[in-house]
């Protein structure tokens, strides 16, 4: 089996998982496959990504990574027709958050599920403050 693959995969390999999660059913169906204790999160992140499961995608393949590349890479190769990573990585390049402010509902697995997005989106910033206001989270990034 070829496992070569575009060298920006490295980099964005996060990112390129959870767009093909979304974008392509034969792939979501073979990392329910491979994953089955996960497999409730996977199709549920298919049919909306903002269900909350995103965090508990993250955790399997921060703890599996290796394999979950080497399915990942092996899909790519067999189908090239499944996402073009050049343009793919030019519009996840690095995005300066500093200075914006976002208002999120004020419950764990929603602050997870944004900083988890923030991550995938290649978030850039120095830090951040967080302040409850009735049942929303502010978070302003600097």
């Amino acid at each position: 089996m070829n496992y070569s693959i575009n060298l920006k995969y490295s980099v964005y390999s996060e990112a390129i998982i959870f767009h093909l999660l979304r974008s392509s059913k034969k792939y979501n169906d073979l990392f329910c496959e491979r994953h089955p204790s996960i497999s409730g999160p996977l199709s549920n992140f298919y049919l909306d990504e903002n269900c909350g499961c995103r965090s508990v995608i993250y955790k399997t393949y921060k703890q599996l990574r290796f394999p979950i590349d080497l399915m990942t890479v092996e899909f790519i190769n067999s189908n090239p027709d499944c996402i073009d990573i050049d343009e793919f990585c030019s519009t996840v390049a690095e995005k300066d958050l500093s200075g914006t402010m976002f208002s999120i509902p004020a419950t764990e697995s929603d602050l997870k599920d944004f900083l988890s997005k923030v991550r995938i989106s290649r978030g850039k910033y120095s830090g951040f403050n967080t302040i409850n206001l009735d049942d929303r989270i502010i978070i302003t990034f600097f």
